[in-house]
C-alpha cells in the first residue's frame, strides 16, 4: 500500500474548529468529485476549483478561505498536477521511497 502524501502549509492557521492546521493529507479525487463540484459551482471555475481543493485536502471551504495566498497557490498546483496524472510525491518535493525526511503521513 502506498504511503499517504501530505500537504504541508508554509503558513499554518487555526481552523474553524480551533485546531492548528499545518499539514493535511491529500486524497486522490474521483470523477464523481468533479461532477459534484460542477453541479454546485455551475460554470464558476474558481468556485469549482475551491470545492475540489477542499475535497482533496479534506477541509471545509471556510478553512480553505483561511489559507495564505502562497499555500492556496500551491494547493491549486497540486490539484492541477493530480488531474494531469503527475507523480504528486515529486511535485511535493518528496521521494517515493519512505524516509524519516519525508513529512508525508
Amino acid at each position: 500500500m502506498a504511503d499517504t502524501l501530505g500537504f504541508t502549509l508554509k503558513f499554518p492557521f487555526k481552523s474553524a474548529s480551533g485546531d492548528q492546521v499545518s499539514n493535511l493529507p491529500i486524497k486522490r479525487l474521483k470523477r464523481k468529485d468533479i461532477s459534484a463540484a460542477q453541479a454546485v459551482a455551475q460554470k464558476d471555475e474558481g468556485a469549482m476549483e475551491d470545492l475540489l481543493v477542499a475535497k482533496m485536502l479534506g477541509i471545509t471551504l471556510e478553512d480553505l478561505g483561511e489559507f495564505d495566498i502562497a499555500d492556496s497557490k500551491s494547493a491549486t498546483e497540486v490539484l492541477r498536477e493530480m488531474s494531469n496524472g503527475a507523480d504528486l510525491a515529486a511535485i511535493l518535493g518528496r521521494s517515493t521511497i519512505a524516509s524519516a525526511a519525508d513529512a508525508a503521513v
